[in-house]
């Protein structure tokens, strides 16, 4: 599949999910006292938003900057704060500082393991372009 046709299926999912969650929500503030709150799902869209918002303007970066370690500690800080501010902003977790600094540990943990697949994914995939070259 050519990149412009995956760029209109990615574009064309997401807006699907966002008319999907505004409908949601529409629905549940007519319906008044159901399942969903209305408030606590509007805060969490817009939480899903600002996390959302953060990762598009990551990927710009990634597309603008070409000094890896400067992308890399870009990615993680920005990641890392939306997730903590977001968190406590949305009462994912209570504001308590024991549990956000758990929350930051777990953050890196998954953050290193996930960076560290993805640098032995590429590495290979950077063996095998060299191999073809040979």
């Amino acid at each position: 599949m050519e990149k412009n046709k995956w760029n209109q299926l990615i574009l064309a999912v997401s807006l699907a999910a966002n008319v999907m969650v505004i409908v949601t929500w529409a629905i549940t503030k007519q319906l008044g006292n159901s399942i969903i709150d209305p408030a606590y799902l509007f805060k969490n869209m817009i939480a899903a938003a600002v996390i959302v918002g953060g990762n598009i303007a990551l990927g710009w970066l990634y597309h603008r900057r070409r000094n890896h370690f400067f992308i890399g500690s870009v990615h993680f800080i920005v990641a890392l704060m939306s997730f903590i501010g977001v968190g406590v902003w949305a009462k994912w977790f209570p504001a308590d500082l024991s549990i956000i600094i758990t929350s930051v540990i777990m953050f890196i943990f998954i953050f290193a393991i996930i960076w560290i697949a993805h640098y032995f994914y590429w590495k290979n995939q950077i063996k095998k372009m060299n191999e073809k070259l040979s």
